[in-house]
C-alpha cells in the first residue's frame, strides 16, 4: 500500500488564507479595544458598558451554531468570504452612531461574520493539515492572524486620537473589504473538490448534525471536559475583560494612543511566542499547553489589579498575550483530533457557543462590582473563579486513541 504523501507545512494557499484571516483580525483589533471608550464618549456610563457588552453577547449564539454548520455545508472559503463582507457592513453603524444604542446595530452584524469567519478558519486549518503537525500548523497561523494585534491596535489608536474614531471605523470596513477580496479569490480559483461541501444545507441535515454534538457534548469525554474548562475560564474572563480599557482610561489616566500601544505590545507578545507554543503542543501534548496557558492567562488579570504605571499594566497585557498563544493552539488540536472532519465547523462553533451562553451576564456583573465594592474588584474576583479551570484542565484534557480512531473512521467514510 502506498503512503500518502505529506502535505507542506505551508502552502501557497494556505499563506493566502492566512493573509485574509489577517486582514479580517486587523478590523476588529483596531477597533475593539477603543470600543469602550468610544461608548464613553457617547454618554454612557460604566453600568450602560457593562450592558451594552452583555447585550452584544446574545446575537452570537444562534449565528453561532448556523455559521458552524454552514462552513461544513457550503464549504469553508464560501462561509468565509460571505463572513468577512458581513464584517464590512457591520462597522457601518459604529461609524454613523449617535448613541450607544444606535451602536448596538454594530455588534448584531459583527456576530454574523464571527459566525462564519471562526469556525471555518479553525476548520479548514483542520482539514488540509497532517495531524502530526497541526499543533505547529496552528501555532503559525495564531502568529499570522496576531500580527493584526500588533499592527492594528497601533493604527486604530493613532486613528482614533488624531482623526476622530468615525475614521478608525472606516479603515475598519476597508480591512474587511481586503479579506473579502482574497477569500471570494481563493474560493474560485483551488480545485472544487477540496473546498466543496459534503452535504447541501437542509434543516434535517442540521438536526442530524446537532443531534451528533449532542451526543459528543454528554458523553464524558474530550469534547465535554473542554467545554467545563473553557467554560469556568471564559465566566471568569468575562466579568473583567470589557472593563480594562476603562479602568486605563479612567482610573489609570491613559490616553488612547498609550492604550493602543499596550494592545499592540500584547500583540507582539502573542505574535513571537505562537510558533513555539505549537511546537510545544507537538512535542509535548495539549494537556500540558491548556495548563501553562491558563496560569500566564489568570496571573495576567493579577499584575492588572495590583499595577499601577504603565509599564505595569503593559506586562499584565504581555501575559495575556503568551497565555492566549500557548492555549489556542492546543485547544484548536484537541477539536481537530477528536472530531470528524464534517463536524469540525459545527463543533468549533458550538463550544465558543455553550461557553458564551453560560457567560452571558457576566460583564454586566462585572460592572457591579465595579460600582458595588471598587474599580479592582472584577479583577480581583477573575483570578480566583479562573484558577477553578485548572483541575479539570490537568485531569481530564487528553486525546485518547479511541476518539482519533473514531475520528479518522468517519472522515474516511465521508471522503
Amino acid at each position: 500500500m502506498q503512503e500518502t504523501p505529506k502535505r507542506p507545512l505551508l502552502s501557497l494557499p494556505l499563506a493566502l488564507f492566512l493573509a485574509g484571516i489577517a486582514f479580517a483580525e486587523a478590523s476588529r483589533t483596531m477597533t475593539m479595544v477603543q470600543v469602550p471608550i468610544f461608548l464613553r464618549e457617547l454618554g454612557a456610563d460604566i453600568r450602560q458598558i457593562g450592558l451594552f457588552f452583555t447585550i452584544s453577547l446574545i446575537f452570537p449564539f444562534i449565528l453561532r451554531i448556523i455559521g458552524g454548520w454552514l462552513s461544513d455545508s457550503i464549504g469553508r472559503l464560501r462561509a468565509l468570504w460571505l463572513g468577512s463582507l458581513a464584517g464590512a457592513f457591520a462597522y457601518v453603524p459604529y461609524a454613523i452612531a449617535p448613541s450607544w444604542q444606535v451602536a448596538l446595530l454594530g455588534p448584531a452584524l459583527l456576530s454574523i461574520a464571527v459566525a462564519l469567519i471562526y469556525p471555518s478558519y479553525r476548520a479548514y486549518i483542520a482539514d488540509n493539515t497532517d495531524e502530526e503537525r497541526l499543533g505547529r500548523v496552528f501555532g503559525i497561523a495564531e502568529t499570522v492572524r496576531n500580527i493584526a494585534w500588533i499592527v492594528g491596535p497601533l493604527y486604530g489608536g493613532l486613528l482614533a486620537q488624531n482623526l476622530g474614531y468615525r475614521w478608525m471605523f472606516i479603515a475598519a470596513i476597508m480591512s474587511f473589504g481586503v479579506a473579502t477580496i482574497i477569500f471570494i479569490s481563493l474560493t474560485y480559483t483551488l480545485d472544487q473538490r477540496v473546498t466543496a461541501p459534503t452535504v447541501k444545507p437542509s434543516l434535517a441535515a442540521l438536526q442530524s448534525s446537532l443531534r451528533e454534538i449532542f451526543i459528543l457534548i454528554i458523553s464524558g469525554g474530550l469534547i465535554t471536559w473542554l467545554l467545563i474548562t473553557d467554560g469556568v475560564y471564559d465566566i471568569a474572563s468575562r466579568l473583567s475583560f470589557d472593563l480594562m480599557p476603562v479602568y486605563l482610561s479612567d482610573i489609570a489616566g491613559l490616553s488612547k494612543q498609550a492604550i493602543g500601544l499596550m494592545d499592540g505590545i500584547h500583540g507582539i507578545a502573542w505574535v513571537a511566542a505562537s510558533p513555539l507554543a505549537g511546537i510545544l503542543v507537538d512535542k509535548t501534548s495539549e494537556r500540558f499547553a491548556v495548563l501553562n496557558g491558563l496560569i500566564l492567562l489568570i496571573l495576567s488579570r493579577l499584575v492588572f489589579a495590583l499595577a499601577s504605571s504603565f509599564w505595569g499594566f503593559t506586562f499584565s497585557w504581555i501575559l495575556l498575550g503568551l497565555g492566549g498563544a500557548v492555549m489556542n493552539p492546543a485547544l484548536n488540536s484537541l477539536v481537530a483530533k477528536s472530531v470528524p472532519s464534517h463536524l469540525r465547523g459545527l463543533t468549533y462553533a458550538f463550544l465558543v457557543t455553550s461557553v458564551s451562553l453560560i457567560a452571558l451576564p457576566f460583564p454586566w456583573i462585572g460592572s457591579l462590582f465595579w460600582n458595588a465594592v471598587n474599580p479592582k474588584a472584577p479583577f480581583l474576583i477573575t483570578v480566583v473563579l479562573g484558577s477553578l479551570a485548572i483541575v479539570p484542565a490537568w485531569r481530564k484534557l487528553k486525546v485518547s486513541k479511541t476518539s482519533t480512531a473514531v475520528r479518522n473512521v468517519s472522515s474516511t467514510q465521508i471522503d
